[in-house]
């Protein structure tokens, strides 16, 4: 996964980033938990997640769960 620097901190983050609305089902059915963490555990370290993603904050723990393992 290629990586760039992110400000002048010395932060990397993944070129890619992911887009984690579609992981608990805002504006489709969610996907199966399992399935995400596969998704997730894909390299990527730049995630786009939200408070109104997934019903009580459900996406930001589902992306939480995948960082500490």
């Amino acid at each position: 996964m290629h990586r760039v620097k992110l400000g002048s901190q010395g932060l990397e983050v993944s070129k890619l980033g992911f887009g984690c609305m579609g992981l608990t089902g805002v504006y489709n059915t969610p996907i199966l938990e399992e399935e995400g963490i596969a998704i997730l555990k894909e390299g990527v370290t730049f995630f786009d997640t939200s408070d109104v993603y997934g019903l009580d904050h459900a996406n930001e723990y589902l992306v939480g769960k995948v960082q500490r393992r």
